[in-house]
């Protein structure tokens, strides 16, 4: 390398180290001044803004939460409901049943109970009962009307104990079993509004998700979810000092956490379902509802009761992930807003003072530690015009967690005929990229990175090329994944190579083959199969 070349380099790095130095004091003073400015007119107009910005603040934190809690069950829902349709699923088939979610109600206590019942009156309860796990089948032809069979199972899924009881209950008079027969297919699942289990005893709401087999028998398949813990976790939410955070139905019934001591449907120690009144009106959260309740409110505005001279803000809002089926509340006093209102300006002043400094210190501190790690940042896309030099760096680095060859698009040169298992074999890696950080798929390069091009999977023209590589995602990953990957074919030495760039995605990516529904990520140089269990606690921390 020129002494020029060197300085050129050097050059550059400075460059893009003042660049970036410039940039981050840029931002840093251009955020100071939004804040200033907000602040002048936050004086102006503080109490209503100051009321919005609290109440919003608190609905965002609940609604987030309410997210990471109910969203690895919405995932799963419908996971099992693939599976439960693909395996034939039915209520007597309990071993299998037990076999496939006694790990769900492990990984996601939220889960009370799961439920399998069909539209022939066929029904199949599992629960988990203290060390053991509690089922109760009722089948009319099997066991007679009004009969069911419970059976008491060990943390190996065998059975260790069975008896028949008399039961009045019945699915067709359940929430769950109504929606679930419902023919509007708007959604993959459906979720009831908040009533009293009829096992437990405890509030909650059930999802359900639905198909028809062969013979015309509709399957419903629901998931109990516990709202009583869920209220607790969503009251000890505090955006601010002295904010509340609580549950409600649509009708107005407030979920209360467990160990309430207020006159309830249910079980206090569990946790309950209460529709406020007078004789409970000193609760804070019962005043926020009924007056909510009283003045027909509209959803997502703010309003405000006052109770002993003290003034309270609160809002109510649909928490989406039900579908409306279930509301969530917050409320804050009024006392607090002034005192945020009465904070000194010259503290304010000063903190911004200290915080220009800390800030221009911290992004001079950062451009130098970071810089030259910019280099480091998974490559996951090429500079087209610099194609040829892209690829021999490519081929230089070798294989690695974003960087995969293949000789081959179906051509296995073993055989010298087309093979379903090559295109697995790249598809997989493609799934791989998209559910762990990104990466690039070269085709056309052999494992020890010599170019070989695709004459031999003996492809027309480009334009068959593309047909051929859009058909596969679509059949086996999806289209919908499509805005992930982009494809670029281009010659180099004289030979056809193809070049997938992949990006990570924002959900989780399947492989769709033989009847099968596989979850791959990237280790290393090589795409891994995740088992059920380790897919439902990955998906859950990462997205």
């Amino acid at each position: 390398m020129t002494n020029t070349s060197i300085k050129n380099i050097i050059f550059s790095a400075a460059s893009v180290r003042n660049r970036l130095t410039r940039d981050l004091t840029l931002l840093v003073l251009l955020l100071i001044s939004v804040f200033l400015a907000f602040s002048y007119f936050y004086s102006k107009q503080i109490q209503n803004d100051i009321t919005q910005a609290i109440l919003a603040s608190a609905k965002n934190t609940v609604i987030d939460k309410n997210h990471r809690i109910l969203d690895p069950i919405s995932n799963n829902l419908i996971l099992s409901r693939k599976w439960a349709e693909l395996e034939t699923l039915t209520p007597d088939k309990q071993s299998t049943f037990n076999k496939r979610f006694i790990p769900v109600l492990e990984t996601l206590p939220q889960i009370s109970s799961v439920i399998l019942a069909s539209s022939n009156g066929d029904e199949y309860f599992f629960t988990k009962q203290g060390d053991n796990w509690l089922s109760r089948h009722i089948n009319p032809e099997k066991y007679g009307k009004n009969q069911a069979q419970f059976q008491l199972w060990n943390s190996n899924n065998k059975s260790i104990k069975r008896w028949q009881e008399e039961t009045h209950y019945q699915s067709k008079n359940r929430p769950w079993y109504t929606l679930g027969l419902s023919t509007d297919n708007k959604f993959p699942i459906k979720w009831t509004t908040p009533y009293s289990f009829y096992t437990q005893q405890i509030p909650g709401v059930t999802g359900v998700s639905s198909w028809q087999d062969k013979a015309g028998v509709r399957f419903i398949l629901a998931f109990d979810i516990s709202l009583s813990d869920i209220a607790k976790s969503l009251s000890t939410i505090n955006v601010s000092k002295d904010d509340i955070a609580f549950l409600i139905s649509p009708k107005g019934e407030v979920i209360l956490p467990p160990g309430n001591k207020h006159i309830i449907k249910g079980s206090s120690d569990k946790g309950s379902l209460y529709v406020p009144g007078d004789d409970h009106s000193s609760y804070i959260i019962f005043d926020s509802v009924n007056n909510w309740l009283i003045n027909h409110s509209k959803l997502d505005q703010p309003a405000s009761f006052s109770r002993n001279g003290k003034l309270w803000w609160y809002k109510v809002f649909t928490l989406d992930t039900y579908h409306n089926s279930i509301y969530a509340g917050v409320i804050v006093p009024e006392k607090e807003l002034l005192d945020i209102m009465s904070e000194n300006m010259t503290f304010i002043l000063s903190a911004i003072a200290i915080l220009i400094i800390l800030a221009l210190t911290m992004a001079n501190i950062l451009v130098k530690k970071y810089a030259h790690q910019l280099k480091d940042v998974p490559k996951t896309s090429i500079l087209s015009q610099d194609f040829t030099n892209e690829i021999y760096n490519l081929l230089h680095l070798g294989e690695s967690e974003t960087l995969e060859f293949k000789s081959t698009m179906r051509k296995n040169l073993k055989t010298g005929k087309n093979g379903k298992e090559i295109e697995i074999a790249w598809l997989k890696g493609l799934v791989g990229f998209m559910n762990t950080h990104g990466g690039i798929l070269l085709i056309g390069v052999d494992d020890d990175a010599n170019i070989l091009g695709i004459d031999n999977d003996e492809f027309e023209n480009e334009d068959k090329i593309l047909l051929h590589f859009k058909n596969l995602l679509s059949q086996h990953i999806g289209l919908e994944f499509s805005n992930y990957i982009n494809l670029i074919i281009n010659q180099i030495e004289g030979k056809t190579v193809l070049v997938i760039e992949c990006e990570r995605a924002d959900r989780p990516a399947f492989l769709y083959h033989k009847n099968s529904e596989d979850f791959y990520i990237r280790s290393g140089p090589a795409s891994v199969k995740l088992s059920i269990s380790k897919v439902l606690k990955y998906v859950k921390y990462r997205y």
